[in-house]
């Protein structure tokens, strides 16, 4: 019994350390890599204040001071407003999906896709294994794009296609910004909108960052009101890089709201983003069940203003 309360002991106060080390990810890109990991932290405290058995008076608050920055990390998040669609709107289903280079089961992961009848899909990593369900998909859907050699990036459509590149362009056609995939897309009610999908490198790359800042400075440069950006963004909402690029897309808004997405089994950690610009409200948001991936696909129904 003294060996489990000691246990319970070591969680509290290492999970204490952990949350409040993970307040200062706006200071330190590794400590915000820790950041990453707060609900886990916030578990392992309430298992350690369980294993106490009967916690004293300094356990209990012991544990709600390890508490307190899993609740400043994410409160905010559970709360943030989201712009919801009204009755009547046009939907639009939208979904993104790492399918993941070492796909053990790249069949079942593309008709999974189909199987959530998404209006636009869009893909990240389908090189290597994947590549061959490019075809596959493009009997069911319509339109998709194209990438050149090197791009592991997808998006299909079940409505027309009326331009995409890899990188964006300027009014003369000029290309800028960093590597991501785009298709401007022509609803059924003749407006056109403008999808974009992207791959950050893990958070323990200095790149990431850099690319977070060129992603957020191209897109400053584009009409934001109908776009819809998502990817594999290797990012969490409890990060100080994910609130800081909340900040710089604005007025884009996140629709997911703290929708674990990564390792596939058992998902724990919201990796994978969709923001949507002004022109968009939120009809629903979830994670799909797990495929041959290690990401959970992410499908977004949203509703045209």
């Amino acid at each position: 019994m003294r060996l489990v309360r000691a246990l319970g002991t070591l969680l509290i106060g290492g999970g204490g350390i952990a949350a409040w080390l993970s307040l200062a990810g706006g200071m330190d890109p590794m400590l915000d890599v820790i950041a990453s990991f707060l609900p886990l932290f916030g578990l392992a405290i309430l298992l350690g204040l369980a294993l106490r058995w009967r916690p004293g008076g300094w356990a209990i608050a012991g544990a709600l001071v390890a508490l307190a920055p899993v609740a400043i990390g994410m409160v905010p998040e559970l709360l943030r407003d989201q712009p919801r669609a009204r009755s009547g709107m046009t939907q639009v289903r939208v979904l993104t999906h790492n399918v993941w280079h070492g796909n053990p089961d790249p069949a079942g992961t593309a008709q999974a896709i189909l199987d959530a009848r998404p209006d636009v899909v869009m893909l990240q990593e389908v090189d290597l294994g994947f590549r061959p369900m490019l075809a596959a998909l493009r009997q069911h859907f319509p339109y998709g794009t194209k990438c050149p050699r090197g791009c592991d990036l997808a998006i299909f459509s079940r409505w027309p296609i009326a331009d995409s590149d890899y990188f964006l362009e300027d009014a003369k056609g000029r290309k800028f910004g960093p590597p991501v995939l785009w298709a401007r897309i022509t609803a059924p009610d003749g407006r056109p909108f403008t999808v974009i999908t992207l791959h950050y490198p893990r958070p323990t790359s200095s790149d990431q960052a850099v690319d977070r800042q060129s992603v957020a400075q191209a897109l400053a440069r584009i009409n934001r009101d109908p776009l819809i950006v998502a990817g594999d963004m290797n990012l969490t909402p409890w990060a100080a890089a994910m609130r800081e690029q909340d900040r710089a897309f604005e007025p884009l808004t996140r629709m997911t709201r703290a929708l674990p997405s990564w390792p596939r089994l058992v998902p724990v950690l919201p990796i994978d983003q969709l923001y949507a610009g002004p022109d968009w409200g939120l009809v629903s948001a979830q994670a799909l069940p797990a495929t041959g991936s290690d990401h959970r696909p992410i499908l977004v129904t949203l509703g045209r203003r």
